[in-house]
């Protein structure tokens, strides 16, 4: 995994961020979601790094890198990235993410729209668009949404009597099947589970996007960007279900384009070659 990628660990003010880098080109930004680590983008960092410059990081309190203050919005854990491609050199640089990665990179968008020079976004609503259409259905699919956001450490202590136990029921109530993760990822994932701070930094981001994340995006809705937008979902999974994903999403991004894959929530992992086509299409798109 990640051949010719080399390790980094980069300080910053209320974080330290783990991340790998590979590759040479216009700079590449690979943002990661729960309840994974950066490892979910081997099927595709090599070959993106054969083009570009790939910057493949844990965010803040997952995986290898901590949250030293606490702060799991997604307004801090956008400040945590764009702090670490400036300290690379990159002032802008493209951006692919998916799941709280992809929320992430929403939040970057809306608060560093100068660092930002094209946005993939995979298999996410707005975060507003989730709780406006949570239903009974939806509601069994996202359990976790309210589960992780409960106060009082009731979340945390629960999970860390068996942390690998629900981090794979996690995948399997979003994937529908562990057999499609590679064995060297499920390990990654397992041993990351196994921290005690990655868990609670997983209910804290929770509890952010069930509050100061909402009230966030509600002070910037109405907002549009004219910049490259690549929408991408499952079709097997949650999210249009209720709404369409690229018309949803075309309320931010006016000129998106995307698709949707016969996958579950973590289409890069099942459709990887697909994925990483329609990511290269974007990206060479954008000149």
């Amino acid at each position: 995994m990640f051949s010719g990628f080399s390790e980094i660990d980069i300080p910053l003010a209320g974080a330290t961020i783990h991340a790998k880098v590979g590759g040479q080109g216009a700079p590449l930004l690979l943002l990661h979601g729960f309840p994974q680590t950066h490892v979910m983008w081997h099927v595709i960092a090599e070959q993106l790094a054969e083009r570009y410059r790939v910057i493949v990081p844990d965010l803040r309190g997952y995986g290898d890198s901590t949250a030293l203050d606490g702060d799991m919005t997604f307004r801090a854990m956008a400040a945590d990235q764009v702090a670490v491609m400036r300290a690379l050199g990159h002032e802008r640089f493209h951006l692919v993410s998916h799941d709280r990665g992809a929320r992430t990179a929403h939040r970057m968008v809306l608060d560093h729209p100068e660092a930002v020079l094209s946005v993939a976004l995979m298999d996410i609503l707005p975060t507003l668009d989730v709780w406006r259409t949570m239903d009974d259905w939806l509601a069994k699919k996202y359990y976790h949404w309210m589960f992780l956001a409960q106060p009082g450490g009731m979340p945390q202590a629960l999970i860390n009597s068996d942390p690998v136990m629900y981090m794979r029921s996690a995948l399997v109530g979003l994937s529908g099947d562990v057999g499609m993760f590679h064995p060297a990822a499920m390990a990654a994932y397992e041993s990351a589970a196994g921290k005690p701070s990655v868990v609670d930094a997983w209910c804290r981001d929770y509890a952010a996007g069930a509050g100061v994340d909402l009230e966030h995006d509600r002070a910037d809705e109405g907002r549009q960007f004219d910049m490259p937008c690549l929408i991408l979902w499952g079709t097997k999974g949650a999210i249009d279900h209720h709404v369409d994903p690229l018309e949803t999403w075309k309320a931010w991004f006016p000129k998106a384009v995307g698709q949707g894959f016969a996958a579950g929530h973590f289409l890069i992992e099942e459709r990887p070659e697909e994925v990483l086509a329609a990511v290269l299409g974007h990206l060479e798109g954008t000149g």
